[in-house]
């Protein structure tokens, strides 16, 4: 299971950011997400099933204010990348949570610019990409305890 964050980038345009674990995506997962994030279809909620990998992506679009980007906005997906089944609106709760993690924290969207040439040197970039970082594991390993009690819950049933 992979939590990973996109975002539309100024010059690049859409940029697979952060993930968590940390470890390499697939190249053709980030040629998906990134993809995924290109789609204008009005949903801010998108499930995917990659059925040849036996994956599913479930991607949450929001956007963060931001007194830097062009439109005063940091277009955003977070996406969770999973191998098993799933109750839809625990995950959509659990994305949903994580956004309003993210979103809670002050000047968050100066994480976005962490390897921006342009962009001064300010120490709330790394706290900020740092912060972003400990919001994905605490979220993440929040997520796997609760779908592991799930299924303890579902083998006592049978």
């Amino acid at each position: 299971m992979q939590l990973v964050v996109t975002f539309f980038h100024r010059t690049i345009g859409p940029l697979v950011f952060l993930s968590y674990p940390e470890v390499e995506l697939e190249e053709d997962i980030i040629k998906k997400l990134l993809r995924f994030f290109d789609l204008e279809i009005g949903e801010d909620f998108i499930e995917i099933t990659i059925i040849n990998q036996h994956k599913k992506v479930i991607n949450l679009y929001f956007d963060l204010p931001s007194e830097w980007a062009r439109g005063k906005k940091e277009e955003v997906m977070l996406s969770l990348i999973m191998k098993e089944e799933y109750n839809s609106r625990l995950i959509y709760s659990f994305l949903i949570d994580t956004v309003h993690k993210i979103r809670s924290r002050e000047n968050v969207f100066k994480a976005f610019y962490k390897d921006d040439d342009n962009v001064d040197n300010d120490i709330e970039i790394d706290i900020s990409y740092e912060a972003i970082k400990r919001i994905l594991f605490s979220c993440l390993t929040k997520l796997i305890k609760r779908l592991e009690a799930n299924n303890e819950i579902k083998r006592e049933v049978l």
